[in-house]
């Protein structure tokens, strides 16, 4: 009899502690890790977010940037971390998703590691073509490419990024031969689509600006569910016909798996909050951002979804984990 009222109470003393540290969160400055280096998309939408969630929990939101291993030394520290809600991790898609594929062995458990917390925005990715390219839309773009094989060449960013995942799934499904010519990052990707050393590349709309601007690129489809402010007159690739091309790099922040749920509540009920001010979204919108906010539940789904895609993708793509 004893022991069981010394176990109720531990239990009732642990659940009020919880509720209270639930109540009180946050009390002293909050982590934020992204995984990437400083400057990229996932650095801004942490920054973005984070002034905002600082003004609102009236304490400091830190940014710290530990990139390194696509993600992994980043994701890494933020697993480790005390499950408290005090560091809290804002990366895109591939950390839980399409690095389980590239890699042999992760030092963290992208399953298991990790409590999703809520999306935070989303950018469709841009199928851009060289001004050189016949074709106007996808359609044409695969016609062409069944008339010249081989002739056309898409540019990656290196093996398992998008466009290469993505347009070794177009070539499987098509029946059609186009040249893979990766490079060592974005930038030179985007620039031998406007020298024509490459016809084809995905990119976001934000970072296809400048290219899009010198006449010699243009957008065919763009992979988000929705057609971008920024380009109006683009369709979707669900437009087109080629739904299984939709592809969207997306932010979100998750929490050290174990951190309390009453913990993950209030960050997400918060997160929401932010989200949904007018002048917030917009500031992100004109970024080539959309605003995505979700539910725990909602965001378990989007990863679970995507992990099934990016597994056909690469399988086609023939990418074998190194």
């Amino acid at each position: 009899m004893v022991r069981k009222i010394l176990t109720l109470s531990f239990l009732l003393v642990t659940a009020f502690g919880v509720a209270t540290q639930a109540q009180t969160f946050p009390s002293k400055p909050v982590r934020l890790i992204v995984p990437w280096p400083a400057g990229g998309g996932a650095d801004f939408v942490a920054r973005t977010y984070g002034k905002e969630l600082s003004e609102l929990w009236k304490q400091p939101v830190l940014v710290e940037n530990i990139s390194g291993a696509g993600s992994s030394v980043g994701a890494e520290r933020a697993a480790r971390a005390a499950p408290d809600g005090y560091t809290l991790m804002v990366t895109i898609n591939g950390t839980v998703t399409s690095n389980r594929f590239l890699y042999k062995s992760l030092p963290y458990d992208p399953d298991r590691s990790f409590a999703p917390i809520s999306l935070m925005v989303q950018s469709g990715q841009l199928i851009l073509a060289s001004s050189t390219v016949q074709a106007t839309n996808l359609k044409e773009l695969v016609n062409e490419a069944r008339r010249k094989p081989g002739s056309l060449a898409y540019a990656s960013y290196g093996r398992g990024t998008q466009p290469h995942l993505l347009f070794e799934l177009l070539k499987k499904r098509e029946k059609v031969d186009l040249l893979h010519v990766p490079y060592k990052g974005l930038a030179p990707a985007l620039t031998s689509l406007m020298s024509s050393e490459a016809q084809l590349t995905i990119v976001s709309p934000s970072s296809a600006t400048a290219a899009m601007a010198s006449g010699r690129t243009k957008p065919l489809a763009i992979g988000s569910l929705k057609r971008s402010p920024m380009l109006p007159n683009v369709p979707t690739a669900v437009e087109a016909g080629f739904p299984y091309l939709s592809s969207s790099i997306w932010f979100g922040i998750f929490a050290p798996a174990g951190t309390p749920a009453a913990v993950i509540e209030k960050v997400q009920r918060d997160l929401v909050q932010v989200s949904q001010e007018a002048e917030f979204s917009k500031s992100l919108s004109e970024r080539g951002f959309e605003v995505v906010a979700s539910t725990p539940a909602q965001f378990m789904k989007v990863i679970h979804d995507e992990i099934a895609q990016t597994a056909e993708m690469v399988e086609a793509a023939n990418v074998k984990p190194e």
